[in-house]
């Protein structure tokens, strides 16, 4: 996993590499957690999963708590180069819609 400041200066590019699961989730969302407080002013952070080779129940919960983590800071998520495991994975569990909307209704 590594980060850069990304294409702005409001957007943290976030690179997810290997398997996000039970092992490597928690690595992830303190990453995240780390930036967000270290960069309030943060608009988009992009989650690079080009290099995901696996995503499991463990790694989609992690997703779940980045996006509320996202959201609470005011800021974006995206969720860039997702392999189609990761695309079946959201829409199997109807979580895509959640995860891939601009800003999710909270109504």
């Amino acid at each position: 996993m590594s980060t850069d400041p990304g294409p702005g200066p409001r957007t943290v590019s976030v690179l997810v590499e290997g398997e996000l699961d039970h092992e490597s989730c928690e690595e992830l969302v303190r990453a995240v957690t780390v930036h967000l407080a270290a960069r309030p002013q943060v608009e988009v952070l992009r989650l690079d999963c080009a290099g995901m080779s696996l995503c499991d129940s463990m790694g989609l919960s992690a997703l779940l708590q980045i996006r509320r983590d996202v959201d609470a800071a005011g800021g974006r998520l995206r969720l860039d180069h997702r392999p189609a495991h990761l695309d079946r994975l959201l829409h199997l569990t109807g979580t895509a819609d959640y995860l891939l909307a601009d800003r999710p209704d909270h109504a």
